[in-house]
C-alpha cells in the first residue's frame, strides 16, 4: 500500500466520514449493491459512469476501505489555491482535449507515471472514462485512458502485479436534486494478466477492446436509456410502474433495468408512452392522480391521511419552518452561481455541510432558552429535530398524494370523456408493458413485476 503521511490519512478519514454523512442526507434513498465485489486491495482501479461531475468520487469512494487516487480534469488545477489543495488531496490532474487551448501541447505522460508507480504501490485509482460528465441516463463512449493505464503497468512489471479494473454503475433518479434516489452498483473486477496474450499480439487492438469492454461492464451496471427520448420514455414507464405496484429500491432499479432491455425498441409502446404523457401534461394532473382518482386508495387508508393532515400538521410546520432556511439556501446558491445544472448537487452538498449544522445549533440553543427542554442534552433535541424534518418530508408526500387524486377529480368533473380516453390510453400501456403471462410468475416477483388488471 502506498506510504501515507498520517496527517493526510486523518484528513482523508474525515473527509470519508463528512461523505457519508452527507450523501445519506443528500439522498432520500440510496442503496448499494453487489457488495460482494467491494472485498479488494490494491493495486486496482475502479471506474464508473459520470453523470454528477464530483459526486461520483464521493458516491464510490466511501464504500472502499483503501484510499482512493482520483484522477481529476487539468481544468481544475489551473488555480494555484485548488492546485495546492487538489494534488494534496489524493487526485492527479489528466489533461482531457477540451483543458488544452489552441496550439498547447497535450501530454499525459506525467499523470500516467504518477498511476504507474500509485499501482505499483498496491494502491487505488478512480477513473471516469467518459471524461466529461453530462447529466444523462445513459453510458456515453469510454475514453482508452483506463486501459492503456492497466496495461502500462501490468507490462512493466511482467503481468505479475495482479491490477484489477472494478466496474460500478451509478444511476440517479435526479441527479441534481436534493432527497432524490440513488443506486451505486459493484460489478465483478476484470483481471488485467488476462488480457496479456491479447496485448502482446497487438497492443493498440487491446487497449480498444478493453475499453470496449469496461463500457459493457458499465452499462449494464446501470440504467441505460440510450438517448434522451429513451430517458423520458424510460421515466414515464417508472412513474406508471411505481404507481401501479410500489416496490422498494432495489426491485424498482431491477424493473428499470428490464423496461430498457425489453422495451427501448418497442416503437409502438414508446409512440402511446409519449402521447399518454403529453396527454396528462395538457390536462395538468399525473398519472398517480389518475390513478388514484379512478381506484381509490382504500376509505381506511383515506381515513389515516385525513388524520395525519389534520392532527399532524403542528408538528409538521415546526420541522418544516426548522429546516426550510437549511434546504432552501443551498438550492438558491446553486441557482445564483448559474452554473452547468451537473454541478448543483456538488454546491447544495457543500453549503448544507454548513447550512445543517448551523441550523441544528440554532435550534438547539434556542430550545435551550425554553424551559421544559433546559434538561435536554444537545444530542436527543438534535434527534428531535431530525426525526420533525423527516415527519415533515412525510407529511408533504401525503399532502401531495391529496392534492393529486383531487386534482384528477375536478378535471373529470369537467372532462369526463377525456379521463375516460387517459383511462383507455394508460391500460393499453400497461397491459404491454407490465402484464407477461407467459414468464413464470417468481421470476416476475423477483423483478418487480406482477400480472396487473386494466382500471375499471
Amino acid at each position: 500500500m502506498p506510504t501515507l503521511h498520517p496527517v493526510l490519512r486523518l484528513i482523508y478519514l474525515l473527509l470519508r466520514l463528512i461523505s457519508a454523512v452527507s450523501t445519506t442526507v443528500f439522498y432520500r434513498r440510496r442503496i448499494v449493491l453487489g457488495r460482494k465485489y467491494l472485498n479488494f486491495r490494491g493495486p486496482a482501479i475502479v471506474i464508473s459512469n459520470h453523470p454528477s461531475t464530483l459526486m461520483e468520487p464521493l458516491n464510490v469512494g466511501i464504500h472502499v476501505r483503501q484510499e482512493i487516487f482520483f484522477l481529476a480534469n487539468y481544468g481544475l488545477f489551473k488555480h494555484p489555491v485548488s492546485n495546492w489543495i487538489l494534488t494534496r488531496l489524493f487526485c492527479i490532474p489528466v489533461k482531457r482535449r477540451e483543458d488544452v487551448a489552441e496550439g498547447e501541447a497535450r501530454n499525459n505522460d506525467e499523470a500516467f507515471e504518477q498511476c504507474f508507480r500509485h499501482l505499483e504501490k498496491k494502491g487505488v485509482l478512480y477513473i471516469a472514462p467518459e471524461g466529461t460528465s453530462w447529466m444523462n441516463r445513459w453510458v456515453r463512449d469510454f475514453k482508452t485512458g483506463t486501459a492503456r493505464i492497466a496495461f502500462g503497468t501490468e507490462s512493466r512489471n511482467n503481468w505479475q502485479l495482479g491490477t484489477r479494473i472494478v466496474p460500478v454503475g451509478l444511476s440517479y433518479s435526479a441527479a441534481n436534486l436534493f432527497r432524490s434516489d440513488m443506486v451505486v452498483q459493484f460489478g465483478e473486477p476484470i483481471v488485467v494478466s488476462d488480457w496479456a496474450t491479447a496485448w502482446q499480439q497487438d497492443p493498440d487492438q487491446a487497449v480498444e477492446d478493453l475499453t470496449v469492454e469496461l463500457q459493457r461492464r458499465v452499462t449494464a451496471l446501470t440504467i441505460h436509456t440510450r438517448d434522451e427520448a429513451g430517458a423520458q420514455f424510460i421515466s414515464t414507464l417508472e412513474e406508471i410502474a411505481q404507481t401501479e405496484m410500489p416496490v422498494p429500491l432495489k426491485e424498482a432499479f431491477r424493473r428499470s433495468q428490464l423496461f430498457t432491455e425489453q422495451h427501448l425498441d418497442n416503437e409502438a409502446l414508446r409512440a402511446k408512452t409519449a402521447a399518454y404523457q403529453v396527454a396528462l401534461n395538457t390536462s395538468g394532473i399525473t398519472d398517480a392522480g389518475l390513478k388514484n382518482y379512478l381506484v381509490p386508495p382504500a376509505s381506511g387508508r383515506i381515513f389515516l391521511e385525513k388524520m395525519l393532515l389534520a392532527a399532524g400538521f403542528v408538528p409538521f410546520a415546526i420541522g418544516y419552518g426548522c429546516w426550510f432556511l437549511p434546504c432552501y439556501l443551498p438550492w438558491l446558491l446553486a441557482k445564483k452561481l448559474k452554473l452547468y445544472v451537473g454541478y448543483d448537487s456538488n454546491v447544495k452538498v457543500m453549503a448544507g455541510m454548513i447550512t445543517f449544522p448551523l441550523a441544528l445549533w440554532t435550534a438547539s440553543t434556542l430550545l435551550h432558552w425554553v424551559g421544559m427542554f433546559r434538561t435536554w442534552p444537545p444530542s436527543l433535541i438534535w434527534l428531535v429535530l431530525a426525526a420533525l424534518g423527516l415527519f415533515a418530508e412525510q407529511y408533504l408526500d401525503v399532502w401531495q398524494r391529496v392534492r393529486e387524486q383531487w386534482k384528477a377529480a375536478h378535471f373529470a368533473k369537467k372532462n369526463s370523456v377525456y379521463v375516460e380516453v387517459l383511462k383507455a390510453m394508460r391500460n393499453g400501456i400497461v397491459e404491454e408493458a407490465f402484464t407477461q403471462e407467459e414468464a413464470p410468475a417468481a421470476e416476475f416477483a423477483q423483478k418487480g413485476f406482477a400480472s396487473r388488471k386494466k382500471l375499471p
